[in-house]
């Protein structure tokens, strides 16, 4: 266990540490500099700036060394725990980060619970009566949801249940005034404005998760094991829990260590119609802005939970499939 382990987080860092190169390339290389968005909105202020000032913000922030000093200066403070100063916020981007953080867990957290809650029973259904008429209904309708565009359907939802029927908020995150709340009414009124960001966000994945538990249970039911426990007088419920049901969890490893990323990044696009403030709509205004700091940490971060997601399901298959320690 030790071997594996270790093997896996050497890995790890040369992935990571090539996956820093790229990064870094992709937004410095990108055209215009964190100051050009001003040139081209507001060039009386730039204007307005003395040339000494302008060199004095360059060498502050490190832009008018060479790119490989800049990556050098970058990845040790990376590596030493520091994600630099944002441009736009004039703040620690970690704190910048720290802030965003909570509500994109909570959303993606209210998304994940909804795709379980609706998917997984549709997909045991769906199992037990293979080509029956709730399967192929179920799978019809799922599919025809995946392919709809998530952005198109949160600008029908705002429309129906913000607009005309005014049943659910849609902006933010929090109604006015909600710092007066009480504790209970404070986290409900969190609780109506995530429902419909986290509604489209869990669109997209219910046909997935739907057809994944679906393959796995019947893959799980021609089994040697299953014939050999129906063989032996076990049936119902207890041969669907207790055999067919656990052995088709081990997949769902996977799953979840590729679901990992997607929690913590947020969606940029929900996020940003239903102005949810969290990292999602944080890397748009970043990218807007060419906050370069900001883009870099998000993208890093993003790409290493990716890493940690696999090591997670890799160790998860070793711990509970015996079959992948051998050799």
């Amino acid at each position: 266990m030790a071997f594996f382990l270790l093997k896996k987080l050497a890995s790890l860092a040369v992935t990571f540490l090539l996956i820093t190169v790229v990064v870094f390339a992709v937004v410095k290389f990108a055209p215009g500099t964190p100051f050009s968005i001003y040139q081209a909105s507001q060039e009386k202020a730039v204007a307005k700036m003395a040339p000494q000032d302008y060199e004095e913000l360059l060498k502050k922030y490190d832009l008018d060394k060479p790119m490989v000093v800049q990556y050098r200066k970058w990845l040790t403070s990376l590596l030493s725990g520091s994600l630099g100063e944002s441009f736009s916020e004039r703040r620690p981007v970690a704190k910048v980060i720290g802030e965003r953080l909570p509500p994109t867990l909570f959303l993606n957290f209210l998304t994940l619970l909804l795709m379980l809650v609706v998917s997984i029973p549709i997909g045991a259904i769906s199992a037990l009566k293979k080509d029956g008429a709730f399967d192929r209904i179920s799978g019809g309708v799922l599919y025809g949801l995946y392919a709809l565009p998530s952005f198109w359907v949160a600008v029908l939802m705002i429309l129906l249940f913000g607009v005309t029927l005014k049943v659910l908020p849609f902006f933010g995150m929090h109604s006015d005034g909600a710092d007066s709340f009480g504790p209970v009414r404070y986290a409900l009124d969190m609780f109506y404005h995530a429902l419909l960001p986290a509604f489209c966000m869990a669109l997209g994945g219910l046909a997935f998760l739907s057809r994944f538990t679906r393959s796995t249970l019947l893959d799980a039911m021609h089994q040697d094991f299953v014939r050999t426990a129906k063989a032996k007088g076990v049936s119902g419920r207890r041969l669907f829990f207790g055999h067919v049901l656990r052995s088709a969890l081990i997949p769902f490893v996977t799953l979840f260590g590729l679901i990992l990323p997607e929690m913590v990044a947020g969606s940029v696009i929900i996020e940003s119609i239903f102005s949810w403030p969290g990292l999602g709509q944080l890397y748009l205004k970043a990218v807007y802005t060419r906050d370069y700091p900001v883009i870099m940490a998000e993208s890093v971060l993003g790409a290493f939970l990716v890493l940690v997601g696999s090591v997670a399901t890799d160790l998860g298959y070793y711990a509970a499939d015996p079959r992948t320690r051998r050799g």
